[in-house]
């Protein structure tokens, strides 16, 4: 129990501390104002009154923080490199922050994980995550994503959070649609690419509304294997493939996105990269309901569809020494075998992408769907 002489002595104890801790922080206001405004020397008053200095870096201009920074402030290498950053200067930025990781807290490192992240700076969020100084978080599951980590190792919820769905969720088609489309990528371009190409069919549906209706871009990295050349087509290996195991049986089509790869179709499924443009996407789209290419077809296609008569596709008749469809013209697809004709005199989108849907294509679209009554 403390005595009367014990209570006074410690009240006097805490007075001085106050005392003491005023007039620490009023010195350094006045040692802050002064390299502000006498240009006093930064380096020195900063070790004078490091605190206060360190809770106000924020007020400093870019000369006298870089001044602190290329003198080893861990603090002000850090709050220098986020100006940087935000001024566009990645790679400058690079040099403070790496310096200064090791005195960063797990609240800065998330700071500066997420300015990394705002500029697409793949190579330097792989390197906080191989020394282990990138938190946990939305930061760290947008890298795995970007680094075609396995989807069972990416959490379904963050997932979910961002618009897209894992293998775990349930999918329902659309009972108001004729046709319902699994989309899905193994990459993070690859899920934004599908949605923004989803998100602009859906503004203006084409042949009409409810002909194609999709599933949220599905993450399915770890379960299928597709090629990597830019220039050839592309191709995933569905046969062998751990996804296939796991899809739903009641869609119509599927769309794959892998990163590289020309687009086609084959078999109700689209593969087409995640750099492709909406008119491709259409064009391919196209192809669900049976239309063909309107130039020169690959020879191993020519070798059995050039062979064909009649009306192979709703925008290609295939003639061999017979009359060709009254107002249809030459087309470029058959180089051997019959003579092949379409519908229109121009070029279309079956010729050539960036067109985008004609009026006449589209009626042609919804003519066929019509008469196959599907």
């Amino acid at each position: 129990m403390l005595t009367q002489v014990n209570r006074i002595k410690l009240i006097g104890v805490l007075l001085c501390s106050l005392i003491l801790s005023g007039s620490s922080n009023h010195h350094g206001r006045i040692g802050f104002w002064n390299v502000l405004s006498t240009k006093a020397n930064v380096l020195q008053s900063y070790w004078n009154f490091s605190t206060y200095f360190s809770h106000h870096l924020a007020a400093l201009p870019n000369p006298l923080l870089a001044k602190l920074a290329r003198h080893s402030v861990p603090i002000a290498q850090y709050t220098y490199s986020l100006r940087l950053l935000n001024d566009k200067q990645g790679d400058t930025a690079k040099k403070f922050w790496f310096a200064s990781i090791n005195e960063l807290t797990i609240s800065q490192r998330k700071t500066l994980a997420k300015h990394l992240l705002e500029q697409a700076r793949w190579g330097d969020l792989k390197l906080l995550a191989s020394i282990n100084s990138l938190p946990a978080g939305d930061v760290l599951n947008h890298l795995k994503l970007e680094t075609n980590t396995p989807q069972n190792r990416v959490s379904s919820t963050f997932i979910n959070k961002l618009g897209f769905a894992s293998l775990q969720d349930q999918f329902k088609p659309d009972a108001q649609c004729m046709f319902n489309v699994l989309a899905m990528s193994d990459h993070r371009s690859g899920l934004y690419k599908l949605s923004e190409l989803i998100n602009t069919y859906n503004k203006q549906p084409e042949p009409k509304e409810n002909i194609f209706c999709f599933s949220k871009p599905i993450y399915v990295a770890g379960t299928i294997e597709c090629n990597h050349s830019t220039y050839q087509a592309a191709k995933c290996q569905w046969e062998t493939s751990l996804l296939k195991k796991q899809l739903p049986k009641n869609f119509d089509f599927i769309i794959m996105m892998p990163e590289q790869g020309m687009a086609n179709v084959s078999n109700g499924t689209m593969l087409v990269n995640s750099k492709a443009n909406y008119s491709v996407f259409l064009h391919e789209l196209m192809h669900f309901s049976g239309f063909e290419d309107e130039y020169v077809l690959s020879k191993s296609k020519q070798a059995w569809l050039c062979r064909l008569s009649g009306y192979v596709a709703p925008n290609l008749y295939i003639s061999h020494n017979d009359d060709a469809p009254i107002g249809w013209h030459k087309a470029k697809s058959c180089q051997k075998g019959g003579v092949a004709y379409k519908p229109s005199n121009n070029w279309s989108i079956m010729q050539y992408q960036q067109l985008g849907l004609s009026a006449q294509y589209r009626e042609l679209w919804l003519n066929h769907l019509d008469m196959t009554g599907e």
